[in-house]
């Protein structure tokens, strides 16, 4: 009983002290809070007494001598005492003395009448013996004025000279003199710790040309943004153009990458109110730009409604959910309200964080995640027993290159046997559409990774031949990509994280080039070949003129702030095994026709490779379960003559090495 008192005295002792210590750190933080709106308060009701007296002393010469002495001594409480009450009353030791504006200086003229009105009435409301002058007041109003107008403007127009004196920071041009334009320009231009110095305004409005905003002049528009940056001797752009078209920041871009200058800008309106609590545009916002900017046409904006027309009221299952296209696939999706959504991957992280993000949008009752690995044939056709789906899209895929090099054999596995069982599937249980997603590495491939998609166009054609025999069979198509930007494992995220990690920027070869679409547009094609697809076609998008890889890597240089080969450097380390210098949508003999779908094109010829190729799948799917390298490569080599690649296959398929080489190698080839 001792010792359970001892504790409940310890306990409450304990609880006085945290008590006590809480009071103290409230009462502390509450001191911090009305520190300085205190001194400024002093300060204002100080600065009136000096202005009243400095007044008095002023008018002492017409008045006579002595008449200051008894207008001092008579009314020096009530000129304390007006001060006092009219900065109160009106709460100017609340104004933030930092970022006074115009509001702030009507409330101090309100506030000074204020301060005169209460004096007079309280002199001439008490019985004095000698009343003060009118005059007193009007010259009391006239010097408290700038006097307050000294205090609470004062530190402002101090900075503001400070950064207009500066010498440090970069130089630095604002493309935009509009509202989002003028608001970073303002906060960096009286901010003398501000990293950037604005030396010019660019803008399209030609009425402001020739204008000086905060002290900088606006030089010309984006049309001749080079001379206006060369004639500001500019380090580095600012765009500032939420509201700009993919065109418009494409020209100005640009620009940027042939001055060579570092490009900074703001995001768009709508991502911009969505991060932002409010509308209040700063320097914060400021960021490298989006890379899909450099495609020479505007951004892709999907059809909603066009969405809800394919999968309205249908399950819908798409494959590979968890990666970066099928997970925006499934995005969309979602979006269209479709009567249930399979999200299927063999990667449980991936499975489990799309899945919680789409049953949120969605409702849980119509989502499922599907573990599963569709290269065993069970699990896919187990699939549409039990969920009977109506659209397939299927995204599931190796597609690291290095990697795949490293194990040809998990490509066919995986790509190939995963693709015809699930398609072999599709086509066995009714469904209606099919879409099958290949690579523009498919055309006349060179890696694993190409030719096992390559198989799985093929198969695609076989199987619809089949299906158009049936009535009411599977609409069957594929679609290729390009490099789809932003997305996991793709160069541009690679020369990101490069960038980050402070370089070098690895390049394969300067004369590399490479086709690229935005995640919109990689969706678009799919979901229109849902919507185009009726017997096996191929579609593509038009990507207009594929991108040289070394400008590239120099491009999102400047986009991070960085000059390349000065800030950071740019390497060249050669063409890896199995790719190209150059990338195509199509191969010789097929010829792509224009759809009623925007810049979709349809390749409609059937590769005659793709009549028996189930049975040469097969054949490689006996080849792998046996693990049979020698005899999988002959295959190959004999269904593609091209591929010449027997050496470095059958290296790639020999055992392991040590670790520590294993792990150098793969570093070396997925450096670019």
């Amino acid at each position: 009983m001792q010792t359970l008192s001892l504790e409940r005295t310890t306990r409450s002792l304990r609880e006085i002290a945290g008590a006590k210590s809480w009071s103290r750190d409230r009462i502390a933080a509450h001191l911090e809070t009305i520190r300085e709106p205190l001194l400024v308060l002093i300060a204002e009701v100080g600065l009136a007494a000096l202005a009243y007296f400095s007044s008095v002393i002023l008018l002492s010469g017409i008045y006579g001598t002595g008449w200051e002495r008894a207008i001092v001594r008579t009314t020096v409480v009530e000129s304390i005492a007006s001060a006092l009450i009219s900065t109160l009353l009106f709460q100017l030791y609340r104004r933030s003395l930092r970022h006074a504006n115009l509001l702030d200086l009507s409330t101090l003229f309100a506030a000074v009448a204020m301060n005169v009105t209460v004096l007079a009435l309280f002199t001439y409301w008490r019985d004095l013996a000698m009343h003060p002058p009118a005059a007193l007041f009007v010259l009391d109003a006239a010097l408290l004025a700038p006097l307050w107008g000294a205090l609470h403007f004062g530190p402002r127009v101090a900075r503001a000279h400070l950064a207009a004196q500066r010498k440090h920071g970069s130089r630095v041009v604002i493309v935009g003199a509009g509202d989002a334009g003028l608001s970073v320009l303002k906060e960096i231009a009286l901010d003398p710790g501000s990293p950037f110095r604005p030396v010019a305004l660019a803008d399209d409005d030609h009425k402001k040309w020739g204008r000086s905003l905060y002290g900088v002049p606006v030089l010309g528009g984006t049309h001749n943004l080079a001379k206006v940056a060369s004639q500001s001797r500019a380090d580095e752009i600012l765009v500032c153009i939420p509201s700009a078209t993919h065109s418009q920041m494409h020209h100005v871009l640009d620009a940027c990458r042939r001055l060579n200058l570092p490009v900074r800008s703001l995001p768009s309106l709508p991502e911009l109110l969505r991060e932002a609590a409010s509308k209040r545009v700063s320097p914060r916002h400021l960021r490298g730009p989006r890379i899909e900017y450099l495609m020479q046409r505007d951004e892709f904006l999907l059809d909603t409604d066009e969405t809800r027309k394919l999968v309205d009221g249908k399950t819908v299952l798409v494959t590979g959910a968890g990666g970066s296209i099928g997970s925006e696939l499934a995005r969309q999706i979602a979006a269209a309200r479709p009567a249930k959504l399979l999200l299927l991957d063999k990667s449980e992280n991936s499975l489990f964080y799309i899945n919680l993000e789409i049953a949120e949008r969605l409702g849980a009752q119509r989502v499922k995640p599907i573990l599963a690995d569709l290269s065993i044939d069970a699990s896919a056709r187990g699939i549409f027993k039990s969920e009977r789906p109506e659209i397939v899209f299927h995204a599931a895929a190796h597609k690291h290159v290095s990697m795949i090099e490293l194990h040809p054999a998990e490509a066919i596995r995986n790509n190939v046997l995963g693709t015809r069982n699930l398609a072999q599937a599709a086509l066995d249980h009714g469904v209606g559409s099919f879409v099958n997603i290949s690579t523009d590495k498919a055309v006349d491939p060179h890696n694993f990774m190409g030719l096992s998609k390559k198989l799985t166009e093929l198969c695609v054609q076989e199987l619809s031949r089949q299906s158009s025999a049936r009535s009411g069979g599977t609409r069957f198509a594929s679609v290729r990509f390009g490099n789809v930007a932003g997305s996991t494992g793709s160069v541009i995220r690679l020369f990101w994280e490069q960038i980050q990690g402070g370089g070098p920027i690895r390049v394969t070869d300067p004369q590399a080039s490479r086709y690229f679409m935005s995640v919109s547009e990689a969706v678009h094609l799919i979901l229109s070949a849902a919507q185009l697809g009726r017997n096996g076609e191929t579609f593509v998008f038009e990507m207009g003129e594929p991108f040289n890889i070394y400008e590239l890597a120099k491009t999102m240089a400047l986009f991070s702030g960085l000059r390349p080969h000065k800030d950071i450097e740019i390497e060249f380390i050669g063409l890896r095994k199995g790719e190209k210098l150059h990338e195509r949508l199509w191969d010789e003999w097929e010829h792509p026709v224009s759809t009623s779908s925007k810049r979709i094109l349809a390749i409609r010829e059937k590769d005659p490779r793709s009549s028996g190729i189930l049975t040469a799948i097969r054949r490689l799917e006996q080849l792998v379960t046996a693990e049979d390298s020698a005899g999988l490569i002959a295959l190959i080599n004999a269904m593609f003559p091209a591929f010449r690649r027997q050496d470095e296959a059958v290296r790639a398929l020999a055992p392991a090495p040590p670790q520590r080489a294993t792990l150098a190698a793969m570093h070396r080839a997925g450096a670019a």
